[in-house]
């Protein structure tokens, strides 16, 4: 599945999702590979957009620092509760840090007896997965309800096989709006590009701003355009080259 993507104005700054976007989705998070290419396209963007590019993404910082090695791109983790800008200055939130750690512990005792389950702890927020027990989907989501009732500062973040539990107010759209303040990225044009319930924040903000957002693959969305990776990635090598 692929439609024709548009040509991006000069003055543009791109924002990329990692997983199912930058890499193609795994059955373990440890276990996606970067494709050469990636690298490649992603360098030359930035070096022809002026710096103006960033991934905006669920993972920490440090593990997508060590997938894209050597590139260290602009970089809102944890969905932008960690970010660091273009010139490398770090943005923590650390509120609500009591809430994050009382509901690892809860989900912590929920999976315990439940082999397959992946519970992973964030410095600003819990992600449980499930994609190796599909059928433990309903208790899984019941669960972080429960989670959540019990501590009303954090809030359910559903993607693909996976609940995530986050601060409230953190998310991908506000984390572009966060670079679309700073240089390189103020008074560009926006382009992000996702393929996840995560990214429609984003999208979003993306819309609004009159920019150009992109979903990757199936699914409903706000995103104004749809590809797949294939042609996401043709598309870029295309703006690269087109100088």
């Amino acid at each position: 599945m692929s439609e024709s993507l548009p040509d991006v104005p000069r003055h543009s700054a791109f924002f990329f999702d990692f997983d199912g976007t930058l890499v193609a989705i795994a059955p373990r998070p440890d276990l996606v590979a970067v494709e050469p290419h990636v690298r490649d396209v992603l360098a030359a963007l930035s070096e022809q957009f002026g710096g103006a590019l960033a991934i905006v993404t669920g993972r920490p910082l440090d593990v997508v620092d060590g997938f894209m090695a050597p590139l260290r791109l602009a970089t809102a983790a944890e969905h932008g509760s960690v970010r660091r800008d273009a010139s490398g200055g770090m943005h923590i939130d650390k509120g609500n840090a009591a809430a994050v750690e009382a509901a690892h512990a809860a989900l912590e005792a929920f999976a315990e007896d439940k082999a397959g389950l992946l519970l992973e702890r964030k410095s600003s927020s819990v992600a449980l997965h499930y994609r190796a027990r599909p059928e433990l989907a309903a208790a899984c989501q019941a669960a972080v309800e429960t989670v959540v009732a019990d501590n009303p500062e954090l809030v359910v973040l559903p993607g693909k096989m996976v609940f995530e539990l986050k601060p409230k107010g953190v998310d991908k759209g506000e984390a572009v709006r966060a670079f679309l303040a700073e240089a390189p990225f103020r008074g560009r044009t926006p382009v992000f590009i996702g393929d996840d319930v995560t990214d429609e924040h984003a999208f979003a903000v993306v819309n609004a701003l009159r920019g150009i957002s992109v979903k990757i693959d199936d699914g409903d969305t706000l995103a104004r355009y749809r590809t797949d990776r294939k042609g996401l990635f043709d598309w870029l090598f295309q703006l690269v080259e087109r100088v």
